[in-house]
């Protein structure tokens, strides 16, 4: 029987696999992929791999339904854990996401050692995404310098994630954010069927 946790399966498996072959195709030099898997450790996990770190961690136990606060702090758990520094850029992907071979974004960030900017993002949301800046974005796919990862505030329980990360470019000089025209990732939020932004 193939049930929605043989899907996810496939879907985390496949996504992870592109990245890694974006990775490799690209001229990027220094990078640590790491997954975060957030329901505990096992020692025995479909996301092992030599080719990335899996980090564990207990966070979506935490007593909240909004799960951008889980996702939150595992990103700041993961910084912690890595000692990630200040002027590190860190990019962060839905895992079960499909990145596409023609991606601007992959793009962008393959230079981004010798390109000044702080976040590359895609404003708006994904039903409605803009090129032009606004107090939302889509962070199935976004870019931004640790530094300001750190500053994102913790959502209250009925804000949503992507507002914060947005508002935190509020901060940054706007020639240091790259804002893509397309993501060039297939997502599929809160379903299992995809689409191209």
């Amino acid at each position: 029987m193939f049930d929605d946790s043989d899907i996810r399966k496939n879907q985390y498996i496949h996504g992870i696999g592109l990245l890694l072959q974006r990775i490799r195709e690209s001229t990027i030099q220094k990078y640590k992929v790491i997954v975060i898997d957030n329901t505990g450790v096992k020692l025995e996990s479909y996301l092992h791999s030599p080719d990335y770190d899996v980090f564990y961690t207990y966070n979506n136990g935490l007593w909240t339904s909004n799960k951008g606060r889980k996702e939150l702090q595992d990103i700041f758990d993961c910084i912690q854990h890595y000692c990630i520094r200040d002027t590190d850029f860190i990019v962060k992907m839905t895992g079960r996401y499909k990145i596409q071979e023609s991606s601007e974004f992959m793009t962008v960030i393959r230079d981004i050692e010798h390109v000044p900017y702080d976040c590359v993002i895609k404003y708006g949301s994904y039903s409605h995404p803009v090129d032009y800046k606004v107090n939302d974005c889509i962070t199935g796919l976004i870019g931004m310098s640790c530094y300001y990862v750190k500053q994102i505030q913790m959502p209250e329980e009925n804000e949503c994630l992507e507002w914060k990360w947005a508002e935190v470019t509020q901060q940054m000089d706007d020639r240091n954010i790259y804002m893509v025209r397309t993501l060039g990732v297939e997502i599929c939020p809160a379903s299992n069927s995809y689409f191209l932004v």
